[in-house]
């Protein structure tokens, strides 16, 4: 019998194995179905958002700025909302979603394989963000969306995250750290996708093969759709 290698990093080598079975159909529950949905959502509303289409680029000569294209304010704010579900310490979708993932395939590969993805994810977030040294990810990410005040209320002038917003925004060039916010959010973005497509490929199946209970969601990309009476 012909058996792939298995790459690590390499989504294809995953996606060209046969479906994988179900383990304990018993256990599995309403909101299993609904986490696992939820991820397959956040990952397409980001992945076609004009936020994800976006240019990001600078260029640059003796500190000014030639070029530029970055994603506009808005197109961030859309997409910063669905990454902070996967890595908020209170929402954590992407890792709560990749457990029960490997907990239900009955697989000795796929745990392994996305697993790795999502410690590859959270490194990204603990490392130095992108062309930025001394500032994580995650603190440059939490400094706009927090420090900035785009999600909650203007934190208290102690706060950490205000602190370190203001002390970004006012001390390093515009470019590099837009360069390195959307950067770093797109590298995050890459590892996502892959896990996402992954669990889409085994969950679509076991939806219908197992009788599985259908996610209980109301679609985001609908939500404002007014359809006529049929």
């Amino acid at each position: 019998m012909y058996n792939p290698a298995i790459i690590l990093g390499d989504v294809n080598c995953v996606l060209r194995l046969p479906k994988a079975p179900l383990r304990d159909r018993s256990d599995w529950t309403q909101l299993d179905s609904d986490i696992l949905a939820h991820l397959i959502q956040v990952q397409s509303q980001i992945h076609h958002s004009r936020w994800n289409k976006a240019d990001i680029r600078f260029e640059s000569q003796g500190g000014q700025v030639l070029d530029h294209s970055f994603p506009p304010f808005e197109d961030f704010v859309f997409a910063a909302v669905y990454i902070r579900q996967l890595i908020a310490e209170k929402d954590r979708l992407l890792e709560d979603a990749v457990t029960r993932y490997c907990k239900f395939v009955e697989c000795q590969v796929r745990p392994a394989w996305v697993m790795h993805e999502l410690e590859s994810f959270k490194n990204i977030l603990t490392r130095d963000a992108f062309m930025l040294p001394g500032y994580t990810a995650r603190e440059v990410f939490d400094a706009f969306i927090y420090g900035a005040g785009l999600l909650h209320k203007i934190p208290k002038e102690a706060d950490a995250k205000r602190k370190r917003f203001l002390e970004l925004y006012d001390k390093q060039p515009r470019y590099r750290l837009l360069y390195s916010l959307n950067g770093s959010m797109r590298m995050l973005m890459n590892h996502v996708g892959s896990i996402t497509m992954v669990i889409y490929r085994d969950y679509s199946h076991w939806l219908q093969d197992y009788s599985l209970p259908l996610p209980d969601t109301r679609w985001h990309a609908r939500l404002f759709d007014i359809r006529p009476a049929t």
